[in-house]
């Protein structure tokens, strides 16, 4: 046994009370120690950040940690200071002052363990800071947010990749949902030189597949209240919208199923409250959007169910794994009926706009600023010239601010846009915007931007949820469709409704 090995089981029992490793987290923790470039593709519940603990406290550096959510960073600092390993988060939730202190502690060595969100890389001294120290390694969790192929894409995250020089610290890139063509994508944005990569299965045997054929409201929330009350473990009922939970959660009251409500548009208070209750087993059945589930970390779950299948198989893979974690059969129920695509194709058409409607409503913006590089935009008249609502016309509008094609003043504008004043006069704050929300000062650039960038991205959204309708309408094992989705093969199903079914019609042939 090499020496680092040797190091990382005498922390793994030392720090977790673990006397070995689940699959693929040796090889990862090993070679992170050893300066290695990592991959790490995990199902979720393969103890991922395990993989980055571990050769924190072996490094003599600091590790950072670059996560996504600050409920997910908090979370996490809370466990590895539970493991008596030295860690911090940093967040817009602290003061200027805590920062600071918690800079500090980073430079110094108090702190073995950072976390921090990507957007922190462009605060300006942060990485001037993080000079100061020596960082041993950076941990990428959630790395698919890097992907513009991921379901899940952060501009933010591609900009990690600038890191590399500046820093010159070996990466961990660590995810539990990533086609091949993910993986690829996030080994070239973070410039992984011959990285080790560790591809677990996604195959999780413990866990039953379903589709139920469900086609309006009612008929979904009278299928929820009869699993629910069949099953007796923890159940997950996840839904798209705040609305609608509420009022799953009122009507599975309204029939006797008492359940609690979680997303983001409560007080955090009320909403910590809830998980709290969920986690301890005081509330068996809990209503949530997909805010529910990072670092949520309850094993004993029996029963998801999507009110909704979402808009790509990654989510759902990520989300419906929250079941069985603890390795004892689980069940994955997905409602589906013939027009729920519906949503998410209007929500592909909003976020992902055709190349088409990008030209048509730029050309509706450059004709109302009378052709000049700003103006005040009439948004009713621009929206009826572009033959859009004015909702869709503000999410197109966006979608070229993002390309950098259009400038709302007023807003952040594209990161390092170098946009005219009209003489000194200064963009507009965002309550002048909001009170005369009819008109926006805007900004249109003469050349014509680069559209292969949003055509790409569209095509991405449209083929993953194309993918989630082969999943919900098919003919043969789920288990087989969801796993070759993520390059993965399924040896026996074990469980779906399609080959139950098949099963017993074998059965009842040969009685």
């Amino acid at each position: 046994m090499s020496a680092d090995l040797a190091l990382a089981y005498r922390l793994l029992e030392q720090h977790f009370g673990f006397s070995s490793f689940r699959p693929g987290q040796e090889r990862l923790v090993t070679a992170g120690m050893s300066g290695r470039d990592v991959l790490g593709v995990l199902p979720t519940g393969g103890g991922k950040s395990l993989c980055y603990q571990v050769p924190a406290l072996a490094l003599p550096g600091l590790t950072l940690v670059l996560s996504p959510l600050i409920s997910l960073m908090e979370d996490q600092t809370k466990r590895a200071l539970a493991a008596g390993i030295p860690a911090a988060f940093l967040t817009s939730g602290l003061s200027r002052g805590e920062r600071r202190r918690v800079l500090r502690e980073a430079v110094n060595g108090s702190v073995k363990l950072l976390f921090a969100a990507p957007e922190r890389l462009e605060t300006a001294g942060f990485i001037d800071a993080l000079r100061g120290t020596r960082v041993s390694l950076v941990a990428v969790d959630e790395a698919h947010c890097i992907s513009e192929w991921g379901h899940d894409f952060r501009p933010s995250y591609r900009r990690i990749g600038l890191l590399r020089e500046r820093l010159r610290a070996p990466f961990m890139a660590l995810t539990a949902t990533a086609t091949p063509k993910v993986r690829e994508d996030i080994i070239a944005v973070l410039g992984l030189v011959d990285p080790v990569r560790v591809v677990g299965s996604f195959d999780r045997p413990n866990l039953a597949w379903h589709i139920a054929r469900a086609e309006d409201h009612g008929s979904k929330v009278r299928v929820l209240r009869r699993m629910v009350r069949e099953e007796r473990g923890a159940v997950v009922v996840y839904a798209g919208t705040r609305r609608v939970v509420e009022v799953i959660r009122a009507d599975l009251a309204g029939l006797g199923v008492a359940a609690t409500a979680y997303h983001a548009g409560l007080e955090p208070g009320p909403r910590s409250r809830v998980q709290d209750d969920f986690l301890s087993g005081r509330s068996r059945v809990v209503v949530a959007t997909n805010a529910f589930g990072m670092g949520v970390d309850k094993s004993d779950v029996r029963l998801v169910i999507h009110y909704q299948l979402p808009g790509t198989l990654e989510s759902y893979y990520q989300e419906a794994g929250r079941a069985g974690r603890d390795g004892a059969p689980a069940r994955c129920v997905a409602l589906h009926g013939r027009h729920d695509h519906r949503l998410h194709q209007a929500f592909i058409d909003r976020s992902r706009p055709s190349v088409r409607v990008l030209k048509r409503t730029r050309r509706a913006v450059h004709r109302a600023v009378r052709g000049g590089a700003r103006g005040l935009l009439d948004v009713e008249r621009a929206a009826r010239d572009a033959r859009c609502t004015g909702e869709e016309f503000l999410g197109v509008l966006e979608a070229l601010e993002r390309l950098g094609s259009v400038r709302i003043y007023g807003g952040s504008g594209p990161a390092g846009s170098d946009w005219p004043l009209s003489g000194n006069r200064e963009p507009r704050s965002s309550s002048e915007r909001s009170r005369d929300g009819e008109f926006l000062d805007v900004g249109v650039r003469s050349s014509s931007p680069d559209w292969s960038g949003p055509r790409r991205l569209r095509e991405a959204a449209l083929d993953s949820l194309r993918a989630v309708r082969t999943y919900a309408e098919a003919r043969r094992c789920r288990r087989a469709v969801l796993l070759g989705y993520f390059g993965d093969e399924a040896q026996t199903c074990g469980g779906c409704d399609l080959c139950d079914a098949k099963s017993l019609r074998g059965r009842d042939e040969s009685s």
